[in-house]
């Protein structure tokens, strides 16, 4: 159980004022003092003296008089008395509970909180004036009553049955993300399997791609020439060929499409792709023409030579250019 450092203090503190001052004086309070003689327990309004003060360590309070906070984490366990070797436990105060007191005495306190009522240790609660400044420190909504036996099982086995069902829950979802993952990529390879089965294509044997590389080929056709016819799709596809086989540029193909500030949001500017391009690399190019251009170009299907940059048409002065190809709506160059 834990401690709070202030009774060990105010243990200390008797010590020294009983070694040093042979007779206390009472000082009395105005509320009524009653004492058993027989088993040294008091009632909580009893009139306290230095001495008394500072054995219990129980300190007066107007908000927090006969009342305590039990300090005991988890839980402390409430007896039905305090006969150490007969008593039966009866409840439970859960950390921050806020309890009346009837009776207290060194060892013992007698509470009642809620439905809970019983006997607890008495240096697992907080009285008093260090009640009132915990209770202002967590802030009054935050005390709970106490528990019988009954209830914080019932409690107990509520939160379990709770965790237990976040767990399985967080676990289904885990299990369904990576079935969904799953199928996307069945359905990123089925959909590169069926466009290389249905064509004669051959990769051109001086570039080595990776199956994501073509995803991405497709899918920055797709982004600049969709709506393009196909040869404008072939074109755009060998722009990028003719980047990666350049030395001015990244020597491959992801490498050339997420290059900074070269295709208009596909870039995140570090290197990878943007959050509207992750979301086409997702799901896919939207017609199998972008596929094909992919391939055929890698195949060495070239319709612009060594261009190796194009731009929207509406947005050049055709006069600046000496040496370009148009096709579609774009200039290549």
């Amino acid at each position: 159980m834990k401690l709070r450092s202030s009774k060990a203090a105010c243990y200390v503190g008797a010590a020294i004022i009983l070694f040093a001052v042979p007779v206390l004086p009472t000082v009395a309070t105005t509320y009524e003092k009653t004492q058993s003689t027989d088993t040294g327990i008091k009632v909580a309004s009893y009139s306290a003296n230095t001495e008394e003060n500072l054995v219990t360590g129980y300190e007066e309070s107007t908000t927090y008089k006969n009342k305590a906070i039990a300090v005991t984490e988890p839980y402390l366990d409430v007896y039905d008395s305090y006969d150490e070797e007969s008593a039966q436990i009866v409840g439970r105060l859960y950390t921050n509970t806020l309890v009346d007191v009837d009776e207290v005495s060194k060892e013992w306190t007698k509470i009642s909180s809620g439905n809970c009522k019983g006997y607890v240790l008495t240096q697992t609660l907080c009285f008093g004036d260090e009640a009132e400044a915990l209770s202002e420190e967590i802030g009054t909504d935050n005390l709970i009553e106490g528990y019988t036996i009954e209830e914080a099982e019932e409690k107990e086995a509520a939160e379990e049955a709770a965790r237990i069902a976040e767990e399985e829950r967080l676990a289904a979802e885990a299990e369904a993300a990576r079935k969904a993952a799953e199928e996307e990529e069945a359905r990123r390879q089925a959909i590169i399997a069926n466009t290389i089965s249905g064509t004669e294509l051959t990769y051109n044997p001086t570039m080595s791609v990776s199956d994501d590389e073509i995803w991405a080929l497709a899918c920055v056709i797709d982004w600049e020439a969709g709506y393009e016819p196909y040869e404008g799709k072939l074109a755009v596809a060998n722009v990028v060929l003719n980047r990666v086989r350049s030395s001015h540029y990244p020597d491959s193909i992801t490498g050339v499409i997420y290059q900074r500030s070269q295709f208009t949001g596909v870039s995140n500017g570090s290197g990878g792709p943007s959050s509207n391009f992750e979301s086409r690399l997702s799901n896919g190019p939207r017609n199998s023409e972008c596929m094909q251009a992919a391939l055929e170009a890698l195949s060495g299907a070239n319709n612009i030579g060594g261009y190796t940059a194009f731009r929207a048409l509406r947005t050049v002065n055709v006069n600046n250019y000496s040496d370009y190809v148009i096709i579609g709506n774009h200039i290549f160059h």
